[in-house]
C-alpha cells in the first residue's frame, strides 16, 4: 500500500467525526457570530445588520457583568475543588483495597443518573424544613432560595456530579505510573507522603492538566443545574445566574436570538483565552518526562 492509499484511508476513517464536528459545531459557531451582528424584528422574519450595537448594549449590560461573575466565581469554586476530591478518591481507589470495581461504579453512578432525577433528590436534601443537610448541620438555612447560599449549593451538586468521571481519568493516570519508582524510593527510605509529593503528583500532571482544561471549559457552561434547582422565579437567581442561563433566557424565553448570540460569543472568546492561557503556562508545572 502506498503512501497515498494511507491517506485516502486515513480520511475516510475520520470523516464520520470531522464531517459531525463541521456541521454540529464549526458552523453553529459561525452562524452565531453572523447573528451577533444583526437584529432581528417581526418574530425573527426580518433582520437588518446593525454591527457592533448588540456587542455595546451588552457591555453596558450591569446585569452581564454579574452573569460574568457568577460565572467565574462557580468556576472558582468547582474546578479545584473537583480536582482535589477526585484525586483523593483515585489514590484511595488505586490502593490495593476490597471491592475496587464496585466503589468505581458507585463514585461512577451520578455520571449516569439523569439529571432531572437527581435534583430532585437534591431539592429535598436542601429543604429548609425537612432537608437531610439541615438536620445533619442542625441548622435551617434555605439553601436554594437564600442568595448568600445558592451558588454553593449548585457548586455541591456539581462537584458531586463531576466527581466520578474525573476520578476514573485521574485513576488511569496513576495507574500509567510505573511501580518501579516507588520500589525504588521504598528501598531509599521515602515514607508514602514523599513519594506521592516526588513521585505521584509529578507524574500525574499530564492527567491533571487535561482534566483541569475540561473542568473549566465545563464549569464555564453550567446550565443545567441552575434551572432545575433555582429555577426561574426564584429570587435566588440572579445571585447564580450564568452567561449560559443568560443566553437561555434571552435566546428562547425573550426571544431575542441576536443578543443571546452575542453572549455566547463572549463566553467563547473567554474560553479561549482561559485555555490558551492554560498551555501557556503548563510548561511552569505540567511534567512530560
Amino acid at each position: 500500500m502506498n503512501s497515498r492509499s494511507r491517506y485516502a484511508w486515513a480520511y475516510m476513517m475520520i470523516a464520520p467525526t470531522l464531517i459531525g464536528t463541521l456541521v454540529f459545531w464549526s458552523w453553529p459557531a459561525l452562524y452565531s457570530l453572523y447573528l451577533g451582528f444583526l437584529k432581528s424584528e417581526n418574530f425573527g422574519m426580518v433582520s437588518h445588520w446593525v454591527g457592533f450595537q448588540n456587542y455595546e448594549k451588552l457591555f453596558r449590560d450591569a446585569e452581564f457583568w454579574q452573569n460574568l461573575r457568577n460565572t467565574l466565581y462557580y468556576m472558582v469554586l468547582f474546578v479545584p475543588l473537583t480536582i482535589a476530591l477526585s484525586t483523593f478518591f483515585a489514590v484511595l481507589l488505586n490502593a490495593k483495597i476490597r471491592g475496587q470495581s464496585a466503589y468505581r461504579v458507585i463514585f461512577f453512578l451520578p455520571q449516569v443518573t439523569m439529571p432531572a432525577a437527581a435534583a430532585m433528590v437534591w431539592v429535598v436534601l436542601f429543604a429548609q424544613d425537612y432537608g437531610l443537610l439541615n438536620y445533619i448541620l442542625g441548622t435551617h438555612i434555605s439553601w436554594l432560595s437564600d442568595p448568600r447560599f445558592a451558588m454553593y449549593s449548585v457548586v455541591m451538586v456539581g462537584v458531586w456530579a463531576a466527581i466520578g468521571f474525573n476520578m476514573l481519568l485521574i485513576l488511569a493516570g496513576l495507574q500509567g505510573i510505573p511501580k518501579t519508582l516507588y520500589e525504588a524510593a521504598e528501598i531509599d527510605g521515602a515514607v508514602r507522603f514523599n513519594k506521592f509529593r516526588y513521585i505521584t503528583l509529578p507524574l500525574l500532571t499530564p492527567t491533571l492538566f487535561f482534566t483541569t482544561v475540561v473542568l473549566m471549559i465545563g464549569a464555564s457552561q453550567i446550565f443545567d443545574s441552575i434551572y432545575l434547582l433555582i429555577g426561574k422565579t426564584n429570587v435566588a437567581l440572579p445571585s447564580v445566574r450564568s452567561l449560559v442561563y443568560a443566553y437561555y433566557q434571552n435566546a428562547f424565553v425573550y426571544y431575542d436570538q441576536n443578543y443571546g448570540a452575542v453572549i455566547v460569543n463572549i463566553l467563547l472568546l473567554i474560553n479561549l483565552i482561559l485555555t490558551g492561557l492554560q498551555f501557556l503556562f503548563q510548561k511552569k508545572w505540567v511534567v512530560y518526562d
